[in-house]
Protein backbone atom coordinates (compact mmCIF):
# COMPACT_ATOMS: atom_id res chain seq x y z
CA UNK A 1 0.00 0.00 0.00
CA UNK A 2 2.84 2.37 0.79
CA UNK A 3 4.35 1.63 -2.61
CA UNK A 4 1.11 2.64 -4.29
CA UNK A 5 1.05 6.01 -2.53
CA UNK A 6 4.79 6.71 -2.72
CA UNK A 7 4.56 8.97 -5.81
CA UNK A 8 1.55 10.78 -4.38
CA UNK A 9 2.48 14.36 -3.37
CA UNK A 10 -0.58 14.52 -1.10
CA UNK A 11 0.40 11.57 1.08
CA UNK A 12 0.29 13.73 4.19
CA UNK A 13 -3.29 14.79 3.46
CA UNK A 14 -4.27 11.17 2.92
CA UNK A 15 -2.65 10.08 6.19
CA UNK A 16 -4.31 12.94 8.08
CA UNK A 17 -7.77 11.99 6.79
CA UNK A 18 -7.19 8.32 7.59
CA UNK A 19 -6.23 9.19 11.16
CA UNK A 20 -9.30 11.40 11.57
CA UNK A 21 -11.54 8.61 10.32
CA UNK A 22 -10.02 6.06 12.68
CA UNK A 23 -10.40 8.39 15.63
CA UNK A 24 -13.99 9.21 14.60
CA UNK A 25 -13.17 12.90 14.42
CA UNK A 26 -15.32 13.07 11.29
CA UNK A 27 -18.81 11.82 12.05
CA UNK A 28 -21.62 11.43 9.54
CA UNK A 29 -21.71 10.01 6.03
CA UNK A 30 -22.09 13.42 4.40
CA UNK A 31 -19.08 14.87 6.24
CA UNK A 32 -16.97 11.86 5.30
CA UNK A 33 -18.08 12.14 1.68
CA UNK A 34 -17.23 15.86 1.54
CA UNK A 35 -13.79 15.27 3.07
CA UNK A 36 -13.12 12.47 0.57
CA UNK A 37 -14.18 14.55 -2.43
CA UNK A 38 -11.99 17.47 -1.28
CA UNK A 39 -9.00 15.15 -0.85
CA UNK A 40 -9.40 13.59 -4.30
CA UNK A 41 -9.78 17.04 -5.85
CA UNK A 42 -6.47 18.14 -4.30
CA UNK A 43 -4.81 15.00 -5.64
CA UNK A 44 -6.09 15.61 -9.17
CA UNK A 45 -5.06 19.26 -9.02
CA UNK A 46 -1.46 18.62 -7.96
CA UNK A 47 -0.69 15.12 -9.22
CA UNK A 48 1.52 14.54 -12.25
CA UNK A 49 0.42 11.77 -14.57
CA UNK A 50 1.14 10.84 -18.18
CA UNK A 51 -2.00 8.80 -18.87
CA UNK A 52 -5.46 8.66 -17.41
CA UNK A 53 -4.79 5.14 -16.07
CA UNK A 54 -2.07 6.49 -13.80
CA UNK A 55 -4.48 9.03 -12.31
CA UNK A 56 -7.16 6.40 -11.77
CA UNK A 57 -4.62 4.13 -10.07
CA UNK A 58 -3.69 6.92 -7.63
CA UNK A 59 -7.34 7.65 -6.82
CA UNK A 60 -8.12 3.97 -6.39
CA UNK A 61 -5.20 3.58 -3.98
CA UNK A 62 -6.51 6.50 -1.91
CA UNK A 63 -9.96 4.93 -1.88
CA UNK A 64 -8.54 1.65 -0.57
CA UNK A 65 -6.80 3.43 2.28
CA UNK A 66 -9.93 5.32 3.26
CA UNK A 67 -12.08 2.22 3.13
CA UNK A 68 -9.54 0.29 5.20
CA UNK A 69 -9.56 3.00 7.89
CA UNK A 70 -11.61 0.78 10.21
CA UNK A 71 -11.44 1.45 13.95
CA UNK A 72 -12.32 -2.08 15.00
CA UNK A 73 -11.22 -4.14 12.03
CA UNK A 74 -14.51 -6.05 12.10
CA UNK A 75 -14.97 -6.46 8.40
CA UNK A 76 -15.83 -9.46 6.33
CA UNK A 77 -16.38 -9.47 2.60
CA UNK A 78 -17.27 -11.92 -0.13
CA UNK A 79 -16.73 -10.50 -3.62
CA UNK A 80 -18.37 -11.90 -6.74
CA UNK A 81 -17.49 -10.79 -10.26
CA UNK A 82 -20.99 -9.81 -11.33
CA UNK A 83 -21.85 -8.02 -8.11
CA UNK A 84 -20.21 -7.28 -4.80
CA UNK A 85 -21.43 -9.25 -1.81
CA UNK A 86 -20.04 -7.46 1.19
CA UNK A 87 -20.81 -7.64 4.85
CA UNK A 88 -21.55 -4.02 5.65
CA UNK A 89 -20.25 -3.78 9.17
CA UNK A 90 -21.53 -0.43 10.45
CA UNK A 91 -18.16 0.29 11.98
CA UNK A 92 -17.45 0.69 8.28
CA UNK A 93 -20.63 2.45 7.27
CA UNK A 94 -19.13 5.90 7.24
CA UNK A 95 -16.22 4.46 5.27
CA UNK A 96 -18.67 3.10 2.72
CA UNK A 97 -19.53 6.72 1.95
CA UNK A 98 -15.85 7.37 1.23
CA UNK A 99 -15.72 4.40 -1.12
CA UNK A 100 -18.91 5.51 -2.86
CA UNK A 101 -17.48 8.97 -3.56
CA UNK A 102 -14.23 7.51 -4.90
CA UNK A 103 -16.15 5.20 -7.24
CA UNK A 104 -18.36 8.06 -8.39
CA UNK A 105 -15.38 10.33 -9.12
CA UNK A 106 -13.58 7.57 -11.04
CA UNK A 107 -16.64 7.06 -13.22
CA UNK A 108 -16.94 10.80 -13.92
CA UNK A 109 -13.24 11.00 -14.84
CA UNK A 110 -13.69 8.16 -17.32
CA UNK A 111 -16.74 9.83 -18.84
CA UNK A 112 -14.93 13.15 -19.25
CA UNK A 113 -11.92 11.45 -20.79
CA UNK A 114 -14.03 9.46 -23.24
CA UNK A 115 -15.97 12.56 -24.25
CA UNK A 116 -12.75 14.50 -24.84
CA UNK A 117 -11.25 11.60 -26.79
CA UNK A 118 -14.37 11.31 -28.95
CA UNK A 119 -14.28 15.04 -29.68
CA UNK A 120 -10.58 14.77 -30.58
CA UNK A 121 -11.20 11.83 -32.92
CA UNK A 122 -14.14 13.54 -34.63
CA UNK A 123 -12.04 16.52 -35.72
CA UNK A 124 -11.46 16.79 -39.52
CA UNK A 125 -8.12 15.53 -40.83
CA UNK A 126 -5.31 18.02 -41.16
CA UNK A 127 -4.65 17.05 -44.82
CA UNK A 128 -7.46 18.26 -47.09
CA UNK A 129 -9.17 15.69 -49.26
CA UNK A 130 -12.31 13.65 -49.56
CA UNK A 131 -12.11 10.13 -48.13
CA UNK A 132 -12.95 7.42 -50.61
CA UNK A 133 -11.98 9.41 -53.74
CA UNK A 134 -8.47 9.51 -55.13
CA UNK A 135 -7.63 11.33 -58.35
CA UNK A 136 -4.73 9.83 -60.31
CA UNK A 137 -2.13 12.02 -61.98
CA UNK A 138 -3.47 13.66 -65.09
CA UNK A 139 -6.81 14.57 -63.63
CA UNK A 140 -8.69 11.48 -64.96
CA UNK A 141 -10.39 8.75 -62.99
CA UNK A 142 -10.29 6.24 -65.87
CA UNK A 143 -7.61 4.17 -67.51
CA UNK A 144 -7.43 2.33 -70.78
CA UNK A 145 -6.93 3.09 -74.45
CA UNK A 146 -8.11 6.44 -75.56
CA UNK A 147 -8.59 7.83 -72.13
CA UNK A 148 -7.49 11.31 -72.95
CA UNK A 149 -9.48 14.39 -72.15
CA UNK A 150 -11.32 14.39 -75.47
CA UNK A 151 -11.76 10.70 -76.00
CA UNK A 152 -14.97 8.80 -75.69
CA UNK A 153 -13.67 6.87 -72.74
CA UNK A 154 -13.91 10.02 -70.68
CA UNK A 155 -17.70 9.89 -70.95
CA UNK A 156 -18.13 6.40 -69.52
CA UNK A 157 -15.87 4.55 -67.07
CA UNK A 158 -14.55 1.12 -67.79
CA UNK A 159 -14.45 0.10 -64.11
CA UNK A 160 -16.70 0.87 -61.17
CA UNK A 161 -15.82 4.20 -59.59
CA UNK A 162 -14.88 4.31 -55.91
CA UNK A 163 -16.92 7.32 -54.82
CA UNK A 164 -18.21 8.53 -51.51
CA UNK A 165 -21.58 6.97 -50.64
CA UNK A 166 -24.38 9.51 -50.68
CA UNK A 167 -27.95 9.86 -51.86
CA UNK A 168 -26.96 12.31 -54.59
CA UNK A 169 -24.45 9.84 -56.06
CA UNK A 170 -27.07 7.11 -56.06
CA UNK A 171 -29.60 9.31 -57.89
CA UNK A 172 -26.97 10.44 -60.40
CA UNK A 173 -26.03 6.86 -61.25
CA UNK A 174 -29.67 5.88 -61.61
CA UNK A 175 -30.27 8.85 -63.89
CA UNK A 176 -27.29 7.91 -66.07
CA UNK A 177 -28.60 4.39 -66.45
CA UNK A 178 -32.07 5.56 -67.49
CA UNK A 179 -30.62 8.01 -70.04
CA UNK A 180 -28.48 5.25 -71.51
CA UNK A 181 -31.47 2.94 -71.92
CA UNK A 182 -33.53 5.65 -73.63
CA UNK A 183 -30.75 6.57 -76.07
CA UNK A 184 -30.25 2.93 -77.01
CA UNK A 185 -26.60 2.88 -76.02
CA UNK A 186 -27.34 0.71 -73.00
CA UNK A 187 -29.76 -2.19 -72.88
CA UNK A 188 -30.69 -4.69 -70.19
CA UNK A 189 -29.42 -8.19 -70.98
CA UNK A 190 -28.94 -11.27 -68.82
CA UNK A 191 -25.73 -11.37 -66.90
CA UNK A 192 -23.19 -14.17 -67.10
CA UNK A 193 -24.98 -16.10 -64.40
CA UNK A 194 -28.36 -15.64 -66.10
CA UNK A 195 -29.48 -12.87 -63.80
CA UNK A 196 -31.51 -10.19 -65.55
CA UNK A 197 -30.96 -6.55 -64.95
CA UNK A 198 -27.41 -6.19 -66.34
CA UNK A 199 -26.72 -3.26 -68.61
CA UNK A 200 -24.64 -3.58 -71.79
CA UNK A 201 -23.46 -1.14 -74.43
CA UNK A 202 -24.90 -1.43 -77.99
CA UNK A 203 -22.84 1.20 -79.73
CA UNK A 204 -19.18 1.54 -80.47
CA UNK A 205 -17.66 3.49 -77.73
CA UNK A 206 -13.97 3.01 -78.24
CA UNK A 207 -13.67 1.48 -74.76
CA UNK A 208 -11.66 -1.56 -73.84
CA UNK A 209 -12.82 -5.15 -74.06
CA UNK A 210 -14.88 -5.04 -70.90
CA UNK A 211 -16.99 -2.21 -72.24
CA UNK A 212 -18.09 -4.32 -75.19
CA UNK A 213 -19.28 -7.04 -72.85
CA UNK A 214 -21.46 -4.60 -70.90
CA UNK A 215 -21.35 -2.54 -67.74
CA UNK A 216 -22.96 -3.84 -64.56
CA UNK A 217 -24.59 -0.66 -63.24
CA UNK A 218 -26.08 -2.54 -60.30
CA UNK A 219 -22.61 -3.50 -59.17
CA UNK A 220 -21.49 0.08 -59.68
CA UNK A 221 -24.36 1.30 -57.57
CA UNK A 222 -23.49 -1.17 -54.84
CA UNK A 223 -19.87 -0.07 -55.03
CA UNK A 224 -20.97 3.43 -54.10
CA UNK A 225 -21.93 2.21 -50.66
CA UNK A 226 -18.96 -0.12 -50.11
CA UNK A 227 -16.08 1.81 -48.46
CA UNK A 228 -12.70 1.20 -50.07
CA UNK A 229 -10.70 -1.31 -48.06
CA UNK A 230 -7.42 0.54 -48.34
CA UNK A 231 -8.93 3.79 -47.12
CA UNK A 232 -10.65 2.00 -44.23
CA UNK A 233 -7.40 0.39 -43.06
CA UNK A 234 -5.55 3.67 -43.33
CA UNK A 235 -8.30 5.44 -41.37
CA UNK A 236 -8.15 2.77 -38.66
CA UNK A 237 -4.39 3.17 -38.33
CA UNK A 238 -4.71 6.94 -38.18
CA UNK A 239 -7.46 6.64 -35.55
CA UNK A 240 -5.34 4.34 -33.39
CA UNK A 241 -2.35 6.66 -33.68
CA UNK A 242 -4.51 9.66 -32.82
CA UNK A 243 -5.97 7.88 -29.77
CA UNK A 244 -2.50 6.95 -28.53
CA UNK A 245 -1.31 10.52 -28.99
CA UNK A 246 -4.35 11.84 -27.11
CA UNK A 247 -3.79 9.38 -24.26
CA UNK A 248 -0.28 10.79 -23.73
CA UNK A 249 -1.71 14.28 -23.31
CA UNK A 250 -4.27 13.37 -20.62
CA UNK A 251 -2.66 15.83 -18.23
CA UNK A 252 -4.19 18.69 -20.19
CA UNK A 253 -7.65 17.56 -19.04
CA UNK A 254 -7.05 18.64 -15.42
CA UNK A 255 -9.42 21.65 -15.57
CA UNK A 256 -12.22 19.48 -16.93
CA UNK A 257 -11.64 16.77 -14.32
CA UNK A 258 -11.52 19.29 -11.48
CA UNK A 259 -14.79 20.76 -12.71
CA UNK A 260 -16.37 17.29 -12.70
CA UNK A 261 -15.30 16.79 -9.07
CA UNK A 262 -16.72 20.23 -8.25
CA UNK A 263 -20.09 18.95 -9.46
CA UNK A 264 -19.87 16.07 -6.98
CA UNK A 265 -19.01 18.47 -4.15
CA UNK A 266 -21.90 20.77 -5.07
CA UNK A 267 -24.25 17.80 -5.15
CA UNK A 268 -23.13 16.78 -1.67
CA UNK A 269 -23.51 20.30 -0.31
CA UNK A 270 -27.07 20.64 -1.64
CA UNK A 271 -28.24 17.12 -0.80
CA UNK A 272 -30.62 18.22 1.96
CA UNK A 273 -32.23 20.90 -0.23
CA UNK A 274 -32.55 18.56 -3.21
CA UNK A 275 -34.22 15.85 -1.13
CA UNK A 276 -36.60 18.40 0.43
CA UNK A 277 -37.86 19.66 -2.94
CA UNK A 278 -40.46 16.91 -3.20
CA UNK A 279 -41.53 17.07 0.45
CA UNK A 280 -44.99 18.48 -0.25
CA UNK A 281 -45.71 15.53 -2.53
CA UNK A 282 -45.26 13.07 0.35
CA UNK A 283 -46.70 14.95 3.32
CA UNK A 284 -50.30 16.19 3.26
CA UNK A 285 -52.26 18.50 5.53
CA UNK A 286 -53.43 17.23 8.95
CA UNK A 287 -51.08 14.25 8.86
CA UNK A 288 -49.24 12.90 11.90
CA UNK A 289 -45.62 12.06 11.10
CA UNK A 290 -43.49 9.82 13.32
CA UNK A 291 -39.71 10.10 13.31
CA UNK A 292 -36.83 9.34 15.66
CA UNK A 293 -33.35 10.59 16.39
CA UNK A 294 -31.91 13.58 14.63
CA UNK A 295 -31.34 13.57 10.89
CA UNK A 296 -30.60 16.79 9.07
CA UNK A 297 -32.12 15.35 5.92
CA UNK A 298 -35.38 14.57 7.73
CA UNK A 299 -35.31 17.96 9.43
CA UNK A 300 -34.94 19.81 6.12
CA UNK A 301 -37.63 17.57 4.61
CA UNK A 302 -40.17 18.40 7.33
CA UNK A 303 -39.37 22.12 7.31
CA UNK A 304 -39.81 22.29 3.54
CA UNK A 305 -43.14 20.46 3.70
CA UNK A 306 -44.45 22.74 6.46
CA UNK A 307 -44.32 25.72 4.10
CA UNK A 308 -47.26 24.28 2.16
CA UNK A 309 -48.79 21.75 4.54
CA UNK A 310 -49.84 21.87 8.19
CA UNK A 311 -49.18 18.67 10.11
CA UNK A 312 -47.96 17.33 13.45
CA UNK A 313 -44.71 15.53 14.17
CA UNK A 314 -44.13 12.93 16.90
CA UNK A 315 -40.46 12.42 17.78
CA UNK A 316 -39.09 9.47 19.72
CA UNK A 317 -36.31 10.59 22.04
CA UNK A 318 -34.04 7.70 20.93
CA UNK A 319 -32.41 6.69 24.22
CA UNK A 320 -29.66 6.40 25.27
CA UNK A 321 -28.32 9.04 22.86
CA UNK A 322 -31.48 11.18 23.21
CA UNK A 323 -30.93 12.71 19.78
CA UNK A 324 -34.70 13.05 19.42
CA UNK A 325 -34.69 15.88 21.93
CA UNK A 326 -32.49 17.97 19.66
CA UNK A 327 -34.71 17.14 16.69
CA UNK A 328 -37.89 18.11 18.54
CA UNK A 329 -36.34 21.39 19.67
CA UNK A 330 -35.35 22.34 16.10
CA UNK A 331 -38.79 21.53 14.69
CA UNK A 332 -40.60 23.38 17.46
CA UNK A 333 -38.35 26.41 16.96
CA UNK A 334 -39.45 26.40 13.30
CA UNK A 335 -43.11 26.52 14.36
CA UNK A 336 -43.99 22.89 13.59
CA UNK A 337 -46.32 21.25 16.17
CA UNK A 338 -44.06 18.64 17.77
CA UNK A 339 -44.57 16.00 20.45
CA UNK A 340 -41.56 14.37 22.16
CA UNK A 341 -42.37 10.90 23.54
CA UNK A 342 -40.22 8.13 25.08
CA UNK A 343 -39.31 5.10 23.03
CA UNK A 344 -41.58 2.89 25.11
CA UNK A 345 -44.63 4.78 23.79
CA UNK A 346 -44.01 3.65 20.20
CA UNK A 347 -46.87 1.16 19.95
CA UNK A 348 -49.19 3.48 21.89
CA UNK A 349 -48.86 6.34 19.41
CA UNK A 350 -48.54 4.25 16.23
CA UNK A 351 -52.34 3.93 15.64
CA UNK A 352 -52.57 7.74 15.41
CA UNK A 353 -49.62 8.02 13.04
CA UNK A 354 -50.23 8.32 9.31
CA UNK A 355 -46.62 7.96 8.12
CA UNK A 356 -43.20 6.99 9.47
CA UNK A 357 -40.23 9.03 8.29
CA UNK A 358 -36.57 8.59 9.17
CA UNK A 359 -33.13 8.88 7.61
CA UNK A 360 -30.52 6.32 6.56
CA UNK A 361 -26.87 5.93 7.37
CA UNK A 362 -26.13 3.60 4.46
CA UNK A 363 -28.25 1.88 1.82
CA UNK A 364 -27.24 -1.49 0.39
CA UNK A 365 -27.81 -2.74 -3.14
CA UNK A 366 -30.68 -5.04 -2.15
CA UNK A 367 -32.73 -2.11 -0.86
CA UNK A 368 -32.01 -2.63 2.84
CA UNK A 369 -30.46 0.08 4.98
CA UNK A 370 -28.64 0.76 8.21
CA UNK A 371 -30.21 3.42 10.40
CA UNK A 372 -30.05 4.64 13.99
CA UNK A 373 -30.81 2.09 16.66
CA UNK A 374 -34.57 2.02 17.20
CA UNK A 375 -35.42 2.36 13.52
CA UNK A 376 -36.06 -1.37 13.20
CA UNK A 377 -38.61 -1.22 16.01
CA UNK A 378 -40.36 1.67 14.24
CA UNK A 379 -40.40 -0.18 10.92
CA UNK A 380 -41.80 -3.36 12.50
CA UNK A 381 -44.47 -1.41 14.38
CA UNK A 382 -45.41 0.45 11.20
CA UNK A 383 -45.76 -2.84 9.35
CA UNK A 384 -47.97 -4.23 12.12
CA UNK A 385 -50.25 -1.19 11.95
CA UNK A 386 -50.06 -0.93 8.12
CA UNK A 387 -48.34 2.46 8.09
CA UNK A 388 -46.12 3.54 5.18
CA UNK A 389 -42.41 3.97 5.83
CA UNK A 390 -40.50 6.62 3.85
CA UNK A 391 -36.71 6.96 4.05
CA UNK A 392 -35.04 10.24 3.10
CA UNK A 393 -31.42 9.96 2.00
CA UNK A 394 -28.91 11.10 -0.59
CA UNK A 395 -27.65 9.05 -3.49
CA UNK A 396 -24.09 9.10 -2.16
CA UNK A 397 -25.18 6.69 0.58
CA UNK A 398 -26.08 3.98 -1.96
CA UNK A 399 -23.29 1.42 -1.62
CA UNK A 400 -22.65 -1.58 -3.91
CA UNK A 401 -22.72 -3.97 -0.95
CA UNK A 402 -25.05 -6.71 0.19
CA UNK A 403 -25.67 -7.47 3.85
CA UNK A 404 -25.06 -11.17 4.39
CA UNK A 405 -24.27 -11.58 8.05
CA UNK A 406 -26.49 -9.24 10.06
CA UNK A 407 -30.23 -9.83 10.16
CA UNK A 408 -31.19 -7.20 12.72
CA UNK A 409 -28.22 -5.10 13.85
CA UNK A 410 -24.51 -5.00 13.11
CA UNK A 411 -21.08 -5.14 14.67
CA UNK A 412 -20.82 -1.55 15.86
CA UNK A 413 -21.74 -1.28 19.53
CA UNK A 414 -21.75 1.64 21.89
CA UNK A 415 -20.50 1.45 25.45
CA UNK A 416 -23.01 -0.06 27.88
CA UNK A 417 -22.50 2.74 30.40
CA UNK A 418 -25.46 4.89 29.28
CA UNK A 419 -27.72 1.82 29.52
CA UNK A 420 -26.70 0.11 32.76
CA UNK A 421 -25.46 3.28 34.45
CA UNK A 422 -21.97 4.09 35.63
CA UNK A 423 -22.95 3.72 39.30
CA UNK A 424 -24.76 0.41 38.81
CA UNK A 425 -28.11 2.14 38.86
CA UNK A 426 -29.14 1.34 35.30
CA UNK A 427 -30.98 -1.54 33.70
CA UNK A 428 -28.23 -4.04 34.53
CA UNK A 429 -28.80 -3.62 38.25
CA UNK A 430 -25.08 -3.95 38.99
CA UNK A 431 -25.17 -7.77 39.02
CA UNK A 432 -22.25 -9.71 37.69
CA UNK A 433 -22.68 -11.80 34.59
CA UNK A 434 -25.17 -9.38 32.99
CA UNK A 435 -24.41 -8.78 29.31
CA UNK A 436 -25.79 -5.58 27.81
CA UNK A 437 -25.84 -5.14 24.05
CA UNK A 438 -26.10 -1.55 22.83
CA UNK A 439 -25.91 -1.48 18.99
CA UNK A 440 -25.31 1.82 17.30
CA UNK A 441 -27.26 0.98 14.11
CA UNK A 442 -30.10 -1.29 13.09
CA UNK A 443 -30.38 -3.13 9.80
CA UNK A 444 -33.81 -2.78 8.18
CA UNK A 445 -34.81 -5.27 5.54
CA UNK A 446 -36.07 -3.91 2.20
CA UNK A 447 -39.54 -5.40 2.62
CA UNK A 448 -40.12 -3.06 5.58
CA UNK A 449 -39.53 0.06 3.45
CA UNK A 450 -42.12 1.53 1.09
CA UNK A 451 -40.20 4.34 -0.58
CA UNK A 452 -36.84 6.08 -0.76
CA UNK A 453 -37.03 9.86 -1.22
CA UNK A 454 -33.64 10.90 -2.62
CA UNK A 455 -32.03 13.83 -4.38
CA UNK A 456 -32.40 11.94 -7.69
CA UNK A 457 -36.09 11.16 -7.31
CA UNK A 458 -38.32 8.72 -5.47
CA UNK A 459 -37.62 5.02 -5.87
CA UNK A 460 -38.86 1.76 -4.33
CA UNK A 461 -36.32 -0.51 -2.61
CA UNK A 462 -36.32 -2.90 -5.57
CA UNK A 463 -34.89 -0.18 -7.84
CA UNK A 464 -31.88 0.72 -5.71
CA UNK A 465 -29.62 -1.78 -7.45
CA UNK A 466 -30.33 -0.09 -10.78
CA UNK A 467 -29.33 3.33 -9.45
CA UNK A 468 -26.10 1.82 -8.13
CA UNK A 469 -25.48 0.22 -11.52
CA UNK A 470 -25.78 3.61 -13.21
CA UNK A 471 -23.66 5.45 -10.63
CA UNK A 472 -20.61 3.14 -10.48
CA UNK A 473 -18.64 1.09 -12.98
CA UNK A 474 -18.44 -2.67 -12.44
CA UNK A 475 -14.65 -2.61 -12.52
CA UNK A 476 -14.61 -0.19 -9.57
CA UNK A 477 -16.83 -2.25 -7.25
CA UNK A 478 -13.70 -3.61 -5.61
CA UNK A 479 -11.27 -0.75 -5.18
Amino acid sequence: MAADLKPDPNARLVDALVVRLRRRQIVGSRNVALATAALVQNVVRSAKFATIDELLAMIRAIGRRLVDANPKGEYQAVWVRSRALESASPSRLEKLAAGNIVRRIIRLIREEYRAAAAAHMSQPPSVPGTPGISTPPGGSYFTGPGSGPGSASASMPSTPIARQASLSNFVAMRHSRVQGERSGNVSVVPAQGGTPGTASSTGGSGLDGRASNGLDFSASTNALFAPPRVVTLMAADQEAASAAEFARTAGKLKPVLIQAIDEVVNELETTHEDVARGAKEHIHSSEVILTLGHSRTVEAFLKAAFRDRKFTVIVLESAPSYLGQHMAANLAHHGIPTLLVPDSSLHAVMPRVTKVLFGAHSVSANGGLFALAGSLACALAARTHAKPVVVTTGQFKFAPVWNLYHEFDALDFQGPGPVIGYDHDGGGGGYEGVEVTDPHYDYIRPELINLYATNVGDHPPSYIYRIIKEAYDDEDIEL
